[in-house]
């Protein structure tokens, strides 16, 4: 046990009751500050990419892409010539 550990379990020791109450509860509220690395590992990526996979929408594989670029050139242009 390190020299600060010891100084807190000294100061819970000397509390009376009513206030160790408090102290667990800020304690349990400190230890939801410092979650797991399990639940920020590969597991909470992997889970975000398939979440963000489900929204996702199928692209057009099958583009002419200088065949538009000629019919945007042509609307954008044909009064001009």
């Amino acid at each position: 046990m390190t020299v600060i550990q010891e100084q807190a379990v000294e100061i819970i020791r000397n509390m009376p009751d009513e206030k160790i109450y408090y102290v667990i509860n800020i304690l349990k509220g400190i230890d939801g500050l410092y979650p797991d690395k399990e639940e920020y590992g590969i597991e909470k990526s992997q889970a975000a990419y398939e979440n963000l996979q489900r929204f996702r929408k199928p692209g057009i594989t099958d583009r002419d892409y200088k065949a538009e670029l000629a019919k945007a050139w042509e609307e954008k242009y044909e009064g001009a010539g």
